[in-house]
């Protein structure tokens, strides 16, 4: 056995100041090592250089990776050779991909990648709260564990690398993860002086070992397990008989034993690693194994007898960390008379690494890999394996690890590359975090991509400022059919009445149930709590007085009845306080509004806490404002309030008389005279600069109250209202984005955005729809505070989008209970599925969501390229790439908007053909627009 230790390979600029290793790794090739130090980086190294050079020989290291913010405490090579991922104590696992094109355009810059060979984050995988201390890749690369010092394990799954399950029984760090080779299991290892395994098939607890480790009193940095390669058994460290430190051996059985060890380490054991091939010496069939420690040695055994086949003590001066092994296929070295057959990486504190080269003389040969696969599917593993021939054809064989598409479709063969730009778009794939993705995308690229409409005669732009939103229909176009409003009846005594229905309120603001008291002074009005995020809008807590369409509302300060018998008068109301005191308001005429919603109750006192801190004081026929944050003022107002909102710029107070006045919310400065309004105002919502108006009569207006311009004028809610079955839905939300888009919710699920270029209202979330759809939103039990703010649901769920529609869905679900689950066939669902993505791209569009659009586009191109639907294919790559050098046989666009939201279409075109470059028989397709693409921008 040859041992080499290069003096040049260090993880620090001065070879006299070493900084720990903290884990080493081979490429699957065998070419490459891969470090993680101390110093934050991840190095690679030739592994020729280290073994056929004189060790003094300075050799740089082929890549040099910075791009973590601590020290990185594992790295580990998929099985495929694909990616490099690499754990850090900054709580982030990387995923690295070689970059082998020159042209190709992936997250980062050079200065992440020093060396001679490029390699790239394209995945950031942000979900432990601490250190990640081990990773491991299953054994076809279909998942990725990951664990840390949070005390919990996450599952990635590689085709998308979103995380997939979540285990936390452990309940002390965990230090080790492994995979079964047969893909049944996973072991995990943690200070809880447990080895917790793992099913698969469902992420689920199988069993928990802990006998071995009960008497354990050593502390370590890791604890590292290693699963032999034929299956049967899990090689533990960190174990303990009495005081004697072990390698415990876990016996694959019902019940686990761990009755066997490895002993001679005279210290904790940090790693064992077992060699990722099964042995044949002398005749006998035998797995390898490695152990390090604290000892500062390492040891390697055979599963076959007791003591080790070799020790290497006094290797390092500090503790061993990690180990890696590597194993040549016989065809390399079958003329040589001793060859090589086994390379071991060990890894230490001391900063160094040594390599063990292990002769045929000691180890004898692999076993051929068709024999191993025989004894993995004893343990049940099931995947052809005769004619494999290396570890990645035995394991990665099923394609599983392709991104979303196998190759293959409908039993035809995958068909050959015809040009070289075809291998180039499947070999740079779309590969990186949610954090970029949005912002590569909005990178400009032409100066088409900021050009007016083509066409002459085209529509305005619709962008998510609506900064051209004009022309909005009047009421009476967008109002209910008479047929379909409630019709008056007369009463016993001969009055007209209108048929109630049930609404529920809007109210902007917290209704104090507490009578008329003293005033209280800007010292008492509760402050935002300190270290709290500041919200674009402040929580809203529901308001259980009901809105009719008749002017009747019941409050805990007395009571509004409306009742008029003639048609035409205005609605008179008397208010009847607690003690008797009346009074009298005189409302707005309401008689022609086809909806009638009530205005909230007078109240002794309207709190409003969130980025402003402001309290509205109320008597019988005046108001008084006291701000306590961000600035410190007082408004006098001459009728009693009864909606208050405010954002970090404006403060929104509406008036019993049917008025609004606008303030700055630092300084209390007016900024417009009162605005007067057809109807009194029912609702109130304030985000950044914008101010929304719901009133009683039912038209949603929208103020830029800075620009002082309206950004929606007068747009009735009257056609949201329609029912099938005759009952009137209640609003549950209204929601005012930074940008002046909004979205009505309702209480039968449905969620609506008004789309100024078509005058009318589009339906984005609807609780029926697209039920047998593979990416149905179904509500969750986790509760969802809607704070009137699109940002609300950008923190809340993963996509914005889906956070509104898992909102709306969530209100039907309390009140009608979840809708029934449909069957349907295969192919069904893949339709229903495929329109699905595209609802939702396009809604996402609508309420001007950059980061949405980004993702269903990328999803749709997915699913296009699963399902190879040409027609489909040509028309949204028409869309993308607009009508100057579209093709296709169907009549060119006669109108072309250039961004989806405020993306550029052909930025987003640029990743719908490498994604569907994956499909080959969508290559002709994939060349031709790539092509035009390509000409169009050089031009």
């Amino acid at each position: 056995m040859r041992i080499t230790k290069p003096e040049w390979l260090h993880h620090d600029a001065d070879k006299k100041k070493l900084t720990a290793i903290f884990s080493v790794d081979f490429h699957p090739d065998g070419q490459r090592l891969a470090t993680g130090g101390m110093d934050n980086k991840v190095r690679i190294w030739s592994t020729h250089a280290i073994t056929h050079n004189d060790t003094a020989q300075p050799h740089a290291p082929l890549a040099t990776l910075a791009a973590h913010g601590g020290a990185v405490m594992c790295v580990r090579f998929s099985p495929d050779a694909r990616y490099l991922a690499s754990g850090a104590d900054d709580t982030v696992v990387l995923i690295w991909e070689q970059d082998t094109h020159a042209d190709y355009s992936g997250l980062g810059d050079g200065s992440l990648s020093e060396g001679s060979e490029v390699w790239r984050p394209v995945r950031r995988l942000a979900g432990h709260a601490s250190d990640v201390c081990d990773l491991a890749w299953s054994p076809d690369a279909r998942f990725l564990a990951s664990c840390g010092l949070d005390n919990r394990v996450l599952i990635w799954d590689t085709r998308t690398f979103t995380q997939v399950a979540e285990l936390t029984a452990h309940t002390q760090f965990v230090k080790g993860v492994t995979f079964d080779p047969a893909g049944k299991y996973m072991a995990t290892q943690s200070d809880d002086k447990t080895l917790r395994i793992w099913r698969t098939s469902d992420w689920a607890l199988h069993a928990t070992v802990s006998a071995p480790f009960q008497d354990n009193i050593f502390s370590t940095y890791f604890r590292r397990p290693s699963w032999s390669p034929d299956g049967a058994c899990i090689a533990t460290a960190n174990a303990a008989n009495g005081r004697v430190p072990v390698v415990a051996i876990v016996q694959r059985a019902a019940a686990w034993p761990a009755d066997l060890s490895f002993v001679g380490h005279h210290a904790a054991i940090e790693a064992v690693r077992f060699s990722p091939r099964i042995v044949s010496i002398d005749g006998t069939q035998t797995s390898v194994c490695a152990a390090a420690g604290q000892d500062r040695s390492v040891s390697v055994w055979l599963t076959s007898q007791p003591v080790p086949l070799t020790a290497a003590t006094a290797l390092f001066t500090g503790s061993v960390f990690d180990l890696a092994w590597h194993v040549p296929e016989p065809s390399s070295y079958e003329n040589e008379d001793d060859p090589v057959v086994a390379l071991l990486a060990a890894c230490s504190f001391d900063g160094t690494v040594a390599l063990l080269e292990c002769t045929r003389s000691e180890l004898g040969l692999p076993v051929p890999i068709p024999d191993q696969g025989a004894m993995l599917a004893a343990h049940g593993w099931s995947r052809p394996y005769k004619s494999a021939r290396t570890l990645a054809d035995l394991h990665c064989s099923d394609g599983s690890n392709d991104d979303e598409y196998d190759g293959s479709f409908d039993g035809r063969p995958r068909p050959i590359a015809e040009t070289v730009a075809q291998i180039h778009l499947e070999e740079s794939p779309i590969r990186e975090p949610r954090e970029s993705r949005i912002a590569q995308a909005l990178e400009p690229i032409s100066k088409e991509c900021a050009m007016e409409p083509v066409s002459a005669d085209a529509e305005p732009t619709v962008t998510k400022h609506m900064e051209e939103r004009s022309g909005v229909s009047s009421p009476a176009e967008s109002a209910l059919t008479e047929q379909a409003m409630p019709v008056p009846v007369r009463t016993k005594d001969g009055r007209k009445r209108v048929a109630p229905v049930f609404i529920r309120p809007l109210g902007g603001s917290r209704a104090s149930t507490a009578k008329h008291s003293p005033t209280q002074t800007a010292n008492q009005i509760p402050a935002p709590k300190a270290g709290q995020p500041p919200l674009a809008d402040p929580p809203r807590l529901p308001i259980d007085t009901p809105l009719w369409i008749e002017a009747r509302v019941q409050s805990s300060i007395g009571t509004f009845e409306a009742t008029t018998d003639n048609e035409d008068a205005d609605v008179v109301a008397r208010v009847v306080g607690p003690a008797g005191a009346q009074s009298l308001v005189h409302a707005q005429p309401l008689t022609a509004a086809r909806v009638r919603l009530s205005v909230p109750a007078v109240v002794a006192q309207l709190n409003f806490s969130g980025t402003v801190s402001i309290v509205a004081h109320n008597t019988d026929s005046s108001s008084r404002l006291v701000c306590a944050s961000p600035g410190t003022w007082t408004a006098y107002l001459d009728q009693p309030c009864v909606a208050l909102d405010a954002s970090a710029a404006v403060t929104a107070a509406s008036l019993v008389d049917g008025t609004v006045h606008w303030f700055d919310s630092g300084s209390g400065a007016r900024l417009a005279p009162p605005l007067m309004l057809g109807a009194p105002a029912a609702v109130v919502r304030c985000t950044g600069c914008f101010c929304l108006v719901l009133d009683a009569s039912g038209l949603i207006s929208v103020y830029d109250v800075v620009a002082l311009e309206a950004r929606a004028d007068h747009i009735s809610i009257a056609p949201l209202l329609n029912s099938l079955d005759h009952t009137v839905p209640a609003l549950t939300g209204v929601l005012l984005s930074e940008s002046g888009d909004f979205v009505v919710q309702l209480t039968n699920g449905c969620a609506y955005a008004f789309n100024t270029p078509l005058r009318s209202w589009l339906r984005i979330a609807d609780p029926h729809a697209f039920r047998r759809s593979d990416f149905a939103t179904r509500p969750s039990n986790r509760p969802i505070t809607s704070t009137g703010t699109f940002a609300a649901y950008s923190r809340s769920s993963a996509s914005q989008l889906e956070g509104i529609q898992e909102s709306a869905h969530l209100q039907y679900t309390r009140m009608q209970g979840a809708p029934s689950e449909p069957t349907a066939s295969k192919a069904v669902r893949a339709c229903v599925t495929l329109d699905h993505i595209e609802h939702q791209l396009m809604a996402a569009a609508t309420i001007g969501n950059d980061d949405d659009v980004v993702r269903f586009t990328d999803l749709l191109a997915r699913r296009l390229a699963q399902t190879a639907d040409h027609a489909r294919v040509s028309f949204w790559l028409d869309a993308l790439l607009g009508p100057a050098l579209a093709t296709g046989e169907q009549p060119a666009i006669k109108s072309w908007t250039p961004c989806l939201a405020s993306v550029p279409k052909r930025r987003l075109l640029q990743r719908v053909l490498r994604i569907l470059a994956s499909n080959r028989h969508l290559q002709s397709q994939v060349s031709e627009y790539s092509t035009a693409l390509k000409e169009l921008l050089e031009t």
